[in-house]
């Protein structure tokens, strides 16, 4: 038999080969991760069992937010190819951008801070952990799905991608590389929705639809009283005008991390601030007092909502009722119409007849 070459070998033949036959990989790339990472199947079972994919769709990440970053930016631990299991990533970390506005290098902690101190955070206000920690999300729970929707608006029309009449005019400065498209869809991705309601929706609806998890936090399915709602009914039908769950639980202006509990005094769903809320100047400008009476979350739990529970057992008794009371009418009058001549009492009808003939008799008697 042939003996086979030496894995060294066969490895050194394959990165010569890709090298060769490969598409252009990232500039950013220095240790030409993608010459693996590019293979669609490229995977592998775990030690827990659990299938891991470690395939890199280029295009997709050119397209991203994350896109003037090198891979070793984020997997700072992988200095060598073949290299051992990466560790997992940290958001935190700095990376080799300059944040313009404070002259040093980007980390998203300020927002991983702010997270820390919303609702959503695993410590309570005493610091120590609340129950249920593996429950409580971090920054990939929500930012699982590439949904960047570049805006660009020229003479009336929306067209996706970048308006070059736009780039024209930040070129005349900004001439170096790609500078000027990267700030220009950055910038504009921003000013609007990254996501339409209804993937915001479905986002929240990961953990506050789950039955288990409202159970263990004792929390109400909010998701489905909102789809209840006329601002459901409209964000089913596609409307982006629509208010989702970050336009209400998230004070105008402030960071769309930092949602919290209704009891607490600053939120924009405490009983405090809800009118205010409701006139933000994309919703009800001039909305009064009374429209912050209206309960969006409204279930039909005898224990929290005795008046809404009593009131759904009322009109579904009610409508049972006018329903059978017609199907039983109808029923009768389709008997009488199939058998015109049945009774269920024969002798005592045959008596009342004669009866009524006499009558009439007796009453013809008389006028003459």
């Amino acid at each position: 038999m042939k003996k086979s070459l030496p894995i060294h070998f066969r490895y050194h033949l394959l990165i010569i080969i890709s090298v060769l036959f490969s598409t252009p990989t990232y500039s950013g790339d220095e240790l030409n991760c993608v010459l693996c990472h590019k293979h669609r199947g490229l995977s592998r079972i775990d030690e827990n069992g659990e299938f891991r994919l470690f395939y890199i769709n280029q295009e997709l990440f050119e397209s991203g937010p994350h896109r003037r970053n090198k891979c070793k930016d984020c997997h700072a631990d992988i200095n060598r190819i073949p290299h051992k299991k990466a560790k997992k990533v940290d958001c935190t970390q700095e990376c080799h951008i300059v944040e313009p506005s404070g002259q040093k290098k980007f980390s998203h902690k300020s927002v991983a801070n702010t997270l820390a101190s919303s609702v959503h955070g695993k410590l309570d206000k005493d610091g120590a952990p609340k129950e249920h920690q593996a429950d409580f999300p971090g920054c990939k729970n929500c930012h699982d799905q590439p949904l960047y929707r570049p805006f660009s608006a020229f003479k009336g029309k929306k067209v996706p991608g970048v308006s070059k009449r736009a780039i024209g005019r930040c070129k005349s400065c900004h001439k170096n590389g790609d500078f000027a498209e990267d700030f220009y869809d950055h910038v504009t991705t921003r000013l609007h929705k990254t996501r339409f309601p209804k993937e915001t929706i479905e986002v929240c609806a990961k953990c506050h639809q789950n039955k288990e998890f409202r159970e263990r936090h004792k929390l109400d399915d909010v998701i489905t009283s909102y789809k209840e709602t006329f601002h459901g009914k409209l964000m089913l039908l596609g409307s982006e005008k629509t208010p989702d769950c970050l336009d209400c639980h998230i004070v105008a202006g402030e960071n769309s991390h930092l949602i919290e509990s209704k009891n607490t005094l600053t939120s924009s769903v405490n009983k405090n601030n809800l009118a205010n809320t409701c006139r933000a100047s994309e919703c009800h400008k001039s909305a009064g007092a009374m429209l912050t009476g209206f309960q969006t979350h409204v279930t039909y739990d005898r224990e929290k909502y005795p008046l809404q529970f009593y009131m759904l057992v009322f009109f579904k008794a009610l409508m049972a009722v006018v329903l059978y009371f017609f199907l039983t009418l109808i029923f009768l009058e389709l008997l009488r119409r199939l058998f015109p001549s049945f009774t269920f009492f024969k002798e005592k009808q045959r008596d009342d007849y004669h009866e009524y003939v006499k009558l009439i008799k007796d009453k013809d008697l008389d006028n003459q």
